[in-house]
């Protein structure tokens, strides 16, 4: 940890903070190793401390690195109290918070309580997602561990996918055969979507749609291990695919491989979005509408975000997704996803489950 406390403390200089008040979830999982819930992290560098709900004091002093863990809710004092006393004691003046993650009612309760202490609160927008965006050593091990257990998972599930099953019922299956693959949970709620509902880029799955011959199984699910998540979409056809099916699928597996083989230190991810958008483009099919990808660990969809409109230049130890997809409504829909790591000379693909076309 004490790597991930030097570049905070330094980007807290950088940003003239005494402090920085982290609400969300997995930067606190980031900074101090903490698995709980409902509490804060108030971070200097210098002395920090993990503002714990009561119920968590156990596991907090077991698990934090650095921080002394200082109690909160009865009968203990308000989480604001329990701030502006620590901030007051420590000589803070200004403590960042993270605007993207805090309530309005905690936001409004601190305000008050610290500006009666000389203390302002000023909004800061990903300090430490930035600097989760490049992953150490031991993280990627943890995202190529996610994704194994997901391959796994698709291996065990082709013995249901036959013609009447729901995707509903896919998609519990799914879930059931990543913990049993080693997974702690699913990364995010798994996507099955059958035939025409395929055409959407996100939808929920359904008791009522049934498989049918023809129809494309389009499957977005992901594990997560140790914290740490993967992501992989594979699309399959029910039956024997006519024409116009394989030469969609073709046509978005070569644009899929092109961008992959893009990756690199270096790479410009906008780049990487407008070529494989041009291929798709060239060979007479819509261009997708959501970006060519993301970063993957902690959370499902973190820093970098490779868009058309936004510079990025891709990093050593980056892990991102890869994930062009062919959307025609009425007709269906086709995503390729893996998960890939930015790697010193180039990239290594995480997700290794085949990219060939399966009839089922």
């Amino acid at each position: 940890m004490t790597g991930r406390n030097k570049n905070l403390a330094s980007a807290l200089k950088d940003l003239e903070l005494d402090a920085l008040f982290i609400t969300k979830y997995e930067n606190q999982r980031y900074i101090e190793g903490f698995t709980g819930h409902d509490c804060f992290l108030l971070f200097s560098g210098a002395e920090n401390f993990l503002i714990a709900d009561s119920r968590y004091i156990e596991m907090a002093n077991r698990e934090c690195t650095t921080a002394k863990v200082t109690p909160h809710r009865p009968p203990h004092p308000p989480l604001e109290e329990v701030t502006a006393r620590i901030a007051e004691e420590s000589g803070f003046r200004r403590i960042g918070f993270e605007g993207g993650s805090i309530t309005y009612s905690q936001y409004e309760r601190l305000s008050k309580a610290l500006s009666e202490k000389g203390v302002a609160m000023i909004p800061t927008s990903a300090v430490i997602e930035k600097i989760r965006a490049v992953k150490e050593p031991g993280e990627a091990q943890m995202i190529e561990r996610a994704c194994g257990a997901a391959d796994r998972a698709m291996d065990g599930l082709f013995d249901i996918l036959k013609p009447g099953i729901s995707e509903l019922d896919v998609k519990v299956e799914l879930d059931y055969l990543l913990k049993r693959g080693g997974a702690e949970d699913a990364a995010f709620d798994t996507m099955v979507l059958f035939g025409a509902r395929a055409s959407q880029p996100h939808a929920n799955s359904s008791w009522d749609v049934k498989l049918i011959a023809g129809d494309f199984i389009l499957i977005d699910y992901g594990a997560m291990v140790n914290c740490y998540k993967s992501d992989m979409t594979r699309t399959f056809v029910c039956g024997r695919a006519n024409p116009e099916q394989r030469r969609a699928y073709n046509t978005l597996k070569y644009a899929q491989a092109e961008a992959v083989a893009l990756v690199r230190p270096g790479a410009n991810g906008r780049e990487i979005n407008e070529r494989t958008v041009n291929i798709l483009k060239s060979l007479a099919f819509p261009p997708f509408q959501h970006s060519i990808g993301h970063g993957v660990g902690l959370e499902i969809h973190e820093e970098p975000f490779i868009r058309h409109n936004v510079d990025v230049i891709l990093r050593p130890g980056m892990t991102l997704t890869i994930e062009p997809g062919i959307y025609i409504p009425g007709w269906g829909g086709i995503r390729i996803e893996d998960t890939v790591l930015v790697t010193d000379k180039g990239h290594k693909i995480l997700t290794s489950f085949t990219k060939e076309m399966i009839e089922l």
